[in-house]
């Protein structure tokens, strides 16, 4: 165990004061910190100026109507008459004509849109009352005129009819908004540090074996034992790394109040919202167990470092693999079978399962079976790792596929 401890301590140390590690987990924060501020920094170069007050100049008549709409619409605007003078948060309405109605804004900055919006839209509402006076409309005609049409809708789906009550096989589901955004963090995290950590331990076992340094630490530490330390250390430096990214979206909330744009935004949580962020949090996990201790067997197949691309090419095309089928179905339909039956495969299940663990018909059993394939497959792949790295640990074969016939006759 201390032999083990040893070489893990001197491993996890290096690698979280690496350069590398210290920069890139600060531009990562620095963009959460970034992104919880975008309103912000949108009101920053934002050169409108929030309206207060619409001063009106204009007869009686208009003025109540036009007063009577936005109040209806509580535009948080105050509407006053037209007194000569028009405040820096002010604006100031003429009238420019009535039949048809024109008006003009006479303002010293740019008026936000939003607001904007409402002004035209009160402004609609007071030409489609004179309009109904000017034509002289009854009550009963004003009111079919604003009236909407009763649009009933009989669509037959390929396998069912409208009048069943229940989706078809093959309908699209409707996703909830902050699931998505819970899922695709998830599945890009989840890809760029398997990327990125599947190359750095492949590095490292690849490098060590090319080097004489590995015959001097074989001679005080059993192989199999360095390499799980190696893999240990490497899988706790990426979660270190995670569980930064976390703090500092934590963070970002508390302080930077990124709560309120994620409200502004529409983001509401509905009952998959917990189970869905719990079994992504899982499959995270999981996922960079599996793909590292991949590559750390991987690396123990070559004794060149020219070999190292050539041999960790496999962890590249099934992380895209699974990504590009994960990132790809989201708005597919819910009982699509290649998400089916790839949830199912180990090196796209970290992927995949997230994204049926968005839909309330993907059983708990399902996810449960999708976490138990990981495991079993992370205990195999550090097992063969351990086996192939014991064998070939003082190999200088020259080749990827002269070790596997070596180490198969073994």
């Amino acid at each position: 165990m201390s032999k083990f401890m040893a070489t893990f301590l001197q491993t996890y140390s290096s690698k979280i004061r690496a350069k590398s590690f210290i920069i890139s987990t600060l531009i990562i924060v620095l963009v959460i910190f970034i992104g919880a501020n975008f309103d912000k920094i949108i009101d920053f170069f934002d050169s409108s100026e929030e309206v207060t007050a619409v001063k009106v100049e204009g007869d009686e008549a208009f003025y109540s109507q036009f007063k009577g709409a936005m109040d209806a619409l509580d535009s948080g605007m105050t509407v006053k008459p037209y007194e000569g003078d028009v405040g820096s948060a002010e604006v100031h309405l003429s009238i420019e004509e009535t039949a048809p109605l024109a008006v003009t804004l006479h303002s010293d900055n740019e008026i936000p849109s939003e607001q904007v919006n409402k002004i035209e839209t009160a402004l609609a509402q007071v030409q489609r009352s004179n309009t109904i006076m000017a034509l002289n409309l009854s009550e009963e005609e004003a009111q079919r005129l604003n009236a909407t049409p009763d649009i009933s809708y009989d669509i037959a789906s390929e396998s069912g009819s409208a009048d069943d009550g229940g989706s078809a096989p093959g309908d699209t589901p409707e996703v909830n908004p902050l699931n998505a955004v819970v899922f695709y963090v998830t599945v890009i995290v989840m890809f760029f540090i398997i990327i990125n950590y599947a190359s750095q331990i492949g590095t490292e076992v690849a490098m060590e074996k090319t080097s004489r340094v590995i015959e001097m630490i074989v001679s005080s530490v059993p192989p199999v034992t360095h390499l799980l330390a190696k893999i240990s250390a490497m899988i706790l430096v990426s979660l270190t790394q995670l569980f930064i990214f976390l703090l500092a979206i934590v963070a970002a909330v508390w302080i930077f109040d990124f709560g309120s744009i994620i409200g502004d935004l529409g983001l509401e949580a509905n009952e998959q919202t917990a189970a869905l962020i719990v079994y992504s949090g899982i499959y995270l996990v999981l996922g960079l167990v599996l793909y590292l201790s991949l590559s750390a067997m991987l690396g123990s197949f070559i004794s060149r470092m020219e070999d190292l691309q050539q041999a960790l090419l496999p962890v590249t095309m099934l992380a895209l693999g699974g990504f590009y089928i994960a990132i790809f179905n989201i708005w597919g339909e819910a009982d699509n079978m290649l998400v089916k039956v790839s949830s199912f495969f180990p090196f796209f299940t970290p992927f995949v399962m997230p994204l049926r663990a968005m839909h309330a018909e993907t059983s708990q059993m399902t996810l449960l079976i999708g976490v138990a394939i990981l495991i079993v497959s992370i205990a195999l792949a550090v097992i063969l790792a351990a086996s192939i790295y014991r064998n070939s640990v003082l190999s200088t074969s020259g080749g990827i596929f002269k070790n596997l016939k070596r180490i198969r006759k073994e």
